[in-house]
């Protein structure tokens, strides 16, 4: 037989005070039980751990090796339970993840299916829209962390970057348009142009972008998801800038994707997240998945944040 834990640890609490009755006290025992635990692991071990006298009580040589490799022991016991708990935790945790509609159909599910993998028990609620809205769901403690574009005015959230995701133009096949390589945006403005609405990142960007080469936009019609302002273009209403993950696939049969310049246009997307609110564990396990996915994307028209790859996502001390 081996000694219990419980010996283990009544011999190294003894070892580090030099006293049985202050052990006994840190320990909770009575001393004759500290002594009778000490004496039945020195019979199972064959050996004297302690020199007793009336003034001290020193370790053996024996005891001086036991010693180390005791709290070694203890050490790894307590790790072993913490993890178990960190583990159950992480399982038990209910999360409200919000998300860009590109973002959504682009790296989202991927995320979500390496959480769950890794935390079958956890519950996720998952909210799609504007970035406007992903703000104040993350204000209101609707959502406990979003991926959305970078807007400003917003004191209360903090914005992690993660990506600059560029704007190219979607237009029908048979636009004549569509036969160039890539498209100025003085030319792009010149034909009906369905555009985000006030408000939202992709608004922003364009806008702040445009005021810059001092171009303007006049949109004939404001839409809020990509999937609806794709419908309007293929239904020959006008031609629209999306977000790279928001652009139809290069197969589509009814649209086609030609490359902004003068100026390239992009907005930055980022992880949100409450500025007030200490991150849980469940919300650090999901941020370093969103990076682990976001850091090794090879998609056109994303460009990574130069500090994604080493940054690293801690709570708070």
């Amino acid at each position: 037989m081996s000694p219990t834990l419980r010996q283990f640890a009544a011999f190294t609490r003894i070892a580090r005070l030099g006293s049985f009755a202050r052990a006994a006290e840190a320990l909770g025992m009575s001393q004759p039980a500290l002594s009778q635990a000490i004496a039945q692991m020195e019979l199972l071990l064959d050996l004297k751990l302690f020199q007793r006298t009336t003034r001290a009580v020193r370790l053996t040589v024996e005891g001086e090796l036991l010693l180390p490799r005791a709290e070694a022991i203890l050490a790894s016991v307590d790790d072993a339970v913490s993890a178990v708990q960190e583990q159950s935790r992480l399982r038990r945790t209910r999360i409200a993840v919000g998300s860009l509609p590109s973002i959504a159909n682009g790296f989202l599910p991927e995320i979500l299916r390496l959480y769950r993998e890794r935390f079958p028990a956890a519950q996720v609620a998952v909210t799609d829209g504007t970035s406007d809205a992903l703000y104040a769901g993350i204000a209101s403690g609707q959502l406990d962390l979003a991926i959305g574009s970078r807007l400003r005015g917003h004191a209360g959230v903090t914005f992690l970057p993660l990506l600059h995701e560029r704007f190219a133009l979607v237009l029908r096949r048979d636009h004549p348009l569509s036969r160039r390589q890539s498209v100025p945006w003085n030319e792009a403005l010149l034909h009906d142009f369905i555009a985000f609405p006030p408000g939202s990142g992709g608004d922003a960007a364009i806008h702040d972008a445009l005021e810059r080469a001092g171009l303007a936009l006049h949109p004939v019609m404001t839409l809020a998801q990509s999937h609806t302002v794709m419908s309007m273009v293929e239904a020959g209403v006008g031609v629209t800038a999306l977000p790279a993950l928001g652009c139809p696939p290069a197969d589509h049969k009814g649209l086609a994707v030609r490359p902004l310049t003068d100026p390239v246009v992009e907005r930055e997307v980022g992880i949100l997240r409450a500025a007030a609110a200490a991150p849980t564990d469940g919300i650090l396990a999901l941020q370093e998945i969103i990076l682990e996915c976001v850091a090794r994307s090879t998609l056109p028209g994303i460009v990574l944040d130069l500090a994604l790859t080493s940054r690293r996502l801690r709570r708070p001390a």
